[in-house]
């Protein structure tokens, strides 16, 4: 369907979409080839081509059990991330590759974690965990509610 699709169309915007096509197969290797990848501090490749990893290695939707693995890499991976590497690549991976949509205690407890050790309240990876944090009990509350709610 992809080929019948995209037949004919061979421009930058049609390669994206099947690189992210191909990379957002539901294969285990393929995730971890993706992971080392996109976290290899010595890549070649683009921001864009980055972005088109993360939007193919991050289905949440349909293949939480592939992306379940590396909720705590990313966790264990952030900081370096941020200090190592430029600012967009840096805000791309924050938010491309965040578990924070679970909403497990873990998650809010390694936000938390990393928050603690961060000093400069006006930096960006600063903002981006108290933010992380916000959408995470925003999360929780929501669900309880949902859990709650009678229609009497």
């Amino acid at each position: 369907m992809r080929d019948k699709a995209l037949e004919g169309d061979d421009s930058d915007q049609a390669q994206n979409v099947r690189k992210v096509l191909e990379w957002s197969l539901p294969d285990a290797a393929l995730k971890e080839r993706l992971w080392n990848e996109i976290t290899d501090a010595q890549t070649k490749d683009s921001l864009m081509e980055i972005r088109l990893k993360i939007q193919g290695f991050w289905q949440r939707n349909s293949q939480l059990e592939l992306m379940t693995p590396y909720f705590e890499k990313y966790y264990a991976t952030l900081k370096r991330v941020v200090d190592t590497r430029d600012r967009e690549f840096a805000e791309s991976f924050m938010n491309g590759m965040s578990p924070a949509f679970m909403a497990r205690e873990q998650d809010e407890n390694a936000f938390k974690e990393l928050l603690q050790r961060t000093t400069e309240d006006t930096h960006f990876f600063t903002i981006f965990l108290k933010k992380q944090v916000e959408n995470i009990d925003t999360i929780k509350k929501s669900r309880h509610l949902c859990e709650t709610f009678r229609v009497e």
